[in-house]
């Protein structure tokens, strides 16, 4: 079973991480927020 809410994290195609949400009222809203998650520290990240 494949649930929302869980986003990898990746480094040159290569899965290195992931951030997982939970919470919101439907899978697709916790996808965005790991999203935005992401995007608010990837300029941080090593990649």
């Amino acid at each position: 079973m494949f649930l929302g809410g869980g986003v990898p994290v990746e480094d040159g195609g290569v899965i290195v991480g992931g951030i997982g949400v939970s919470g919101a009222p439907g899978g697709a809203e916790d996808d965005a927020c790991a999203c935005a998650g992401i995007q608010a520290v990837e300029d941080r990240l090593l990649m």
